[in-house]
């Protein structure tokens, strides 16, 4: 056979190993979908929401503030770093009863913007809600849980 022949049956060439993945919107062997949950809180910090490229921010200190007030308000200190000095920070706060959920988000810039490849130091402090009942409670952010009681 002469190199370049569109003849594959005697190339010798096999494709083996290739599995495709199942589209997700048609395959019905993974059963019903979950519905998605309900978000009862939103704060937001930054940009609208996050994006495809858009990553959950590294976080390196969390602490529960509950400030000397009546009725008790608690806000969540969060430090971290951004892969650059060009991203943001997004917040989303959602409640379940005694659950609090935090969600940082770091935002990146926009498409071909020029940016230094270092990583920058942030700090927030999200305000998760005011009111709290003597209870134990716990917020998680970015999927770390910390409790705290009142």
């Amino acid at each position: 056979m002469a190199c370049g022949s569109d003849d594959d049956t005697t190339s010798g060439i096999t494709q083996t190993g290739i599995t495709r993945a199942p589209d997700p919107a048609t395959d019905t062997t993974a059963g019903a979908r979950p519905e998605p949950v309900e978000e009862t809180t939103t704060t937001t910090i930054g940009a609208d929401e996050p994006a495809a490229e858009d990553l959950p921010a590294y976080i390196s200190h969390v602490e529960v503030l509950i400030l000397e007030s009546f009725p008790p308000q608690v806000s969540v200190e969060i430090e971290g770093d951004h892969p650059t000095p060009c991203h943001e920070t997004l917040t989303e706060v959602t409640e379940d009863g005694n659950d609090y959920t935090v969600m940082v988000w770091s935002v990146a810039p926009e498409p071909g913007a020029m940016c230094a490849q270092v990583l920058e130091p942030f700090e927030v402090v999200v305000a998760i809600g005011n009111g709290f009942e003597p209870g134990d409670y716990t917020v998680t952010v970015n999927g770390e849980t910390y409790p705290f009681s009142i």
